[in-house]
């Protein structure tokens, strides 16, 4: 089984593409593309223009990655303070969520207490269980890869 992680963070969003063989998991991206950081010539108001570069990303992941079963989105752990950051955040899991309802893939979204880990040891839990990339190796790479562990051992 393949799952895609996704961390929607508003500048550089990542994502993590995890297979399981035999209850060995691979992270299928840690030595190629694992971040989407979004061209300059979209300025910082154009939501509209974000969110349709962000939708064909997440096809051409699809497109890259044939087999994905299931995509998982480790949301923002939202609290009593919204910020621009935070909702640049959820429109990017939203173009994704779009994404995966035109392709037929079920997604989930979580947060920390779901996925057994915090913000403090997403980074350990995440090289521990899958294994980390060669580069941009940060907690938000490590929250995409704890996203698709967890979508593998919860199918």
């Amino acid at each position: 089984m393949k799952v895609l992680g996704f961390r929607g963070d508003p500048k550089a969003p990542r994502y993590a593409v995890v297979s399981e063989v035999g209850g060995a998991y691979t992270l299928e991206n840690a030595a190629s593309d694992n971040k989407l950081s979004v061209p300059a010539s979209i300025i910082e108001e154009a939501d509209a223009e974000r969110l349709d570069w962000m939708y064909r990303e997440v096809l051409a992941i699809f497109d890259a990655h044939p087999g994905i079963e299931k995509v998982m989105i480790k949301q923002n752990e939202f609290t009593r303070q919204d910020t621009k950051a935070k909702r640049r955040s959820a429109f990017n899991d939203a173009a994704v969520i779009l994404a995966c309802a035109h392709r037929g893939i079920p997604v989930e979204l979580k947060i920390y207490g779901s996925m057994s880990t915090t913000s403090a040891d997403t980074k350990r839990h995440a090289e521990s269980r899958v294994g980390k990339t060669d580069k941009y190796w940060d907690t938000k790479m490590a929250d995409a890869v704890n996203a698709a562990w967890w979508g593998l051992r919860h199918p």
